[in-house]
């Protein structure tokens, strides 16, 4: 009982390890929307015991990654239009605040690690996998910057919830706009200029915005 209430570092490091695992599994759409599948596929592919695992799942699944069906199993949680449509609206006030505070309390070693990812989030516009990558360090820096965890917490799972939208349209996407607005974002919170950093946001969240209208159109 001891054990379950106060885990050892040892096991949350597991459970933080599976999270992971997972999450990107689920975010890049290896496992796919509306897809069932049971918690021992999830420790297969996690490669990591069983206890570890189930508090990962009961993490994403409060992030709204997965969903418990009773006497069934899991579901991955499908795409629905009508939930991103609200986590754009949310996203878009939340996401205001979190870079304008980022563009305010960053220190001055975060500014240069802004910059510096600005150039290269902007050369990686023909590469999807590496901006992604630099898209999620991107939010990394800002959600350290900011200073504000109960803002980052509010916002982690609407991010994963868009990856997933990123990854679903990844072969339409107009990469060197993306990657261009993005290195823009960086530059203006390391700039400390918030209303550049919101103008930048806003057009980002346009973006996905615009996916969203087109979940339809998808076969």
């Amino acid at each position: 009982m001891n054990a379950v209430l106060n885990p050892t570092p040892d096991n949350t490091s597991l459970a933080e390890q599976a999270y992971h695992v997972l999450e990107e599994q689920l975010v890049t759409l290896k496992l796919a929307p509306g897809e069932l599948i049971a918690e021992k596929d999830l420790v297969d592919k996690a490669g990591i015991g069983r206890t570890p695992v189930r508090e990962a799942i009961q993490r994403l699944s409060a992030e709204g990654l997965l969903q418990v069906l009773p006497r069934k199993g899991l579901m991955v949680t499908p795409l629905r239009r009508s939930d991103l449509g609200q986590i754009i609206e949310a996203r878009r006030v939340l996401e205001r605040l979190l870079v304008v505070k980022a563009a305010e309390r960053a220190t001055p070693d975060q500014r240069t690690a802004l910059t510096t990812l600005a150039t290269r989030i902007e050369a990686a516009d023909d590469d999807l996998e590496v901006f992604f990558r630099l898209d999620q360090h991107l939010n990394d820096l800002l959600e350290a910057a900011c200073c504000n965890r109960f803002l980052v917490n509010a916002l982690t799972a609407m991010h994963s919830q868009c990856r997933r939208l990123w990854y679903l349209h990844r072969g339409r996407l107009n990469l060197p706009r993306s990657a261009q607005l993005h290195g823009g974002l960086a530059r203006a919170v390391a700039a400390g200029n918030g209303a550049g950093a919101i103008r930048a946001v806003d057009e980002i969240i346009a973006i996905l915005d615009a996916l969203v209208n087109e979940l339809d159109t998808l076969s």
